[in-house]
């Protein structure tokens, strides 16, 4: 008989589901893959709660600490990881509809 035994998946908890900046590119690609569409991973943007759909990795070495993102407030929004970027594709703001990133970044009002 060389059938295992089948285990069940782990519980995710909220806290499970919160983006870990410091860790790998690869890592925190995949875990927002894992999560999508749902629970979804989430980080803060601005102190704004933030789920994550859909991301794309840039492999460049970040010029700003690993949490923390880049704009040109049009187009794209990257987050610093520890070995790179992740490029934000589709998110959804704590109150608002799920969107791509070009129309999140028209709407968006910067702080």
């Amino acid at each position: 008989d060389q059938l295992k035994e089948l285990k069940n998946a782990p519980k995710i908890f909220t806290t499970s589901c919160q983006i870990d900046w410091n860790k790998s590119i690869t890592e925190i690609f995949n875990l927002i893959r894992g999560l999508s569409p749902y629970p979804a991973a989430f980080s803060f943007l601005e102190g704004k709660k933030v789920k994550i759909f859909k991301t794309e990795i840039i492999n460049t070495v970040p010029t700003v600490a690993a949490g923390e993102f880049e704009t040109d407030k049009k187009t794209f929004l990257y987050f610093a990881g520890s070995d790179g970027y992740i490029a934000l594709l589709e998110l959804q703001l704590e109150g608002k509809k799920k969107m791509e990133i070009a129309d999140f970044l028209r709407g968006y009002r910067w702080a």
